[in-house]
């Protein structure tokens, strides 16, 4: 008995034997990328309850973050108002405060100056 085998049977024939081995190969692989697809998903499932979580915090600490807001820009109003009222007395009290200095030294160098007898020093010395 002859066994007969053309070209194109033993071409077709290795290629169905090299798809079925590259499908034995193949099926281990699907496999594990549908496990990092669930994966994957529960992950993804996981970022959204966290996000939301976040939304939610994000929320209620708005709130709040606008009242301390409020109350900085208050105390820079305030803190600007103090220093403008700082400025308003300095520039008007500094002109008769440098007045009164000066009349009182002068005239203390005065009294030292006519109490100054003939054997003293000079107050100016």
């Amino acid at each position: 008995m002859t066994f007969t085998v053309t070209i194109a049977e033993l071409s077709i024939s290795l290629a169905a034997i090299t798809f079925f081995i590259l499908v034995i190969y193949l099926i281990p692989l699907i496999i594990q990328l549908r496990n990092t697809a669930k994966a994957v998903e529960e992950f993804s499932q996981k970022g959204k309850e966290a996000m939301e979580d976040i939304n939610l915090l994000v929320k209620k600490l708005n709130g709040p973050a606008e009242d301390i807001g409020g109350v900085v820009k208050k105390a820079a109003e305030v803190g600007l108002k103090a220093v403008h009222l700082t400025d308003i007395v300095v520039n008007q009290l500094k002109g008769p405060v440098i007045t009164i200095a000066s009349i009182i030294a002068g005239i203390e160098f005065g009294l030292k100056h006519f109490k100054k007898k003939e054997g003293d020093k000079d107050v100016r010395e």
